[in-house]
């Protein structure tokens, strides 16, 4: 007992060290480069480097049940605790993303359900998912260009961010992109360690859990591989970089229901059991909750972020259950 818990413990200061590196280099970044905080979120940190390696070597292992439940548990943690606590904690609301890129998501959710419809995905439907997320990072290197995307207003001579408040260098400037780059690739590599410890620990102490191979995969390995995610989530907004919350956000959803379950589909295919269904119904309707509040509210506040947790609360009694 002694020593999975000091390993989560290890992995979570690591993981906090990380992440406060990482979003104050990627936000750097992105102004080095000229690009939105949006898309270098979506495409760089989106892709949960130690959810993907979970969901492959399960599938590797032949525990599709386990693989499927890592391909959804992430992002059901993510929307609820992720989201959820940067809404409680953070001190204004955060503003919604552009239209497109609040939307394309979508299309990673129509696919996945269509895949899973038979409780199997095959190789040839896991190819197709990965077709589909090429699709999405297609659009979003699209609308990749700061300054296009709907920004929130700022009231006349209020200061910006720290992250944000120098002049962004010239993209052209390769130095002060690799600069800015630094602290990022130092940040991503705290991040994956203190995760990995975390996971390890978590693993030892759910050996004799008796849970469905599917809950494990998502409220357990799922949760405990999205901690770097949720302070991915809290802490730009905290620092006041939303646009990194959200794009992180849209971007680790889009990843896995697209690019991980079709990866995993890929070394085997996938069966589904009821934890993982479940799993996949609740991303659904997280995505059509907060999809529908940025929409037509155009930001998103503490209500809703007291709702998600609930929900994930609620979603963990019933699906242990089921």
């Amino acid at each position: 007992m002694g020593l999975p818990l000091l390993l989560i413990v290890s992995g979570a200061l690591i993981l906090y060290a990380g992440a406060e590196l990482g979003v104050r280099g990627a936000s750097r970044l992105a102004s080095s480069l000229g690009v939105r905080a949006f898309a270098l979120a979506a495409l760089l940190l989106g892709v949960d480097v130690e959810g993907l390696s979970a969901a492959l070597t399960a599938a590797g292992r032949g525990d599709t049940e386990i693989a499927a439940g890592v391909a959804f548990g992430p992002v059901l943690f993510l929307f609820t605790a992720g989201l959820g606590l940067a809404l409680v904690l953070g001190r204004r609301p955060i503003p919604a993303p552009s239209t497109a890129m609040v939307l394309a998501p979508g299309g990673a959710v129509v696919l996945a359900a269509l895949a899973i419809s038979d409780r199997y995905v095959d190789r040839f439907e896991g190819l197709l998912l990965l077709i589909g997320y090429a699709g999405y990072v297609f659009l979003v290197l699209r609308d990749r260009r700061a300054g296009s995307e709907d920004p929130a207003p700022r009231p006349e001579g209020a200061p910006l961010p720290p992250e944000l408040s120098t002049v962004p260098e010239p993209a052209t400037e390769r130095p002060g992109a690799l600069r800015a780059a630094a602290p990022t690739v130092v940040g991503l590599g705290l991040l994956y360690a203190g995760a990995w410890l975390i996971v390890e620990g978590g693993a030892r102490l759910t050996l004799s859990a008796g849970l469905a191979a599917g809950f494990v995969g998502a409220a357990v390995i799922g949760a405990l591989t999205s901690l770097d995610e949720v302070l991915l989530e809290v802490l730009p907004v905290r620092r006041g970089v939303p646009e990194l919350a959200t794009g992180n956000l849209f971007g680790t959803l889009t990843a896995f229901t697209t690019g991980v379950l079709g990866l995993a589909a890929l070394v085997r295919p996938l069966t589904l059991d009821t934890g993982a269904n479940l799993a996949f119904l609740g991303v659904a309707f997280l995505y059509a909750v907060v999809g529908v509040t940025f929409l037509l509210r155009r930001r998103a506040g503490w209500v809703l972020g007291v709702f998600l947790l609930a929900f994930y609360a609620a979603w963990l009694v019933y699906a242990a259950g089921a």
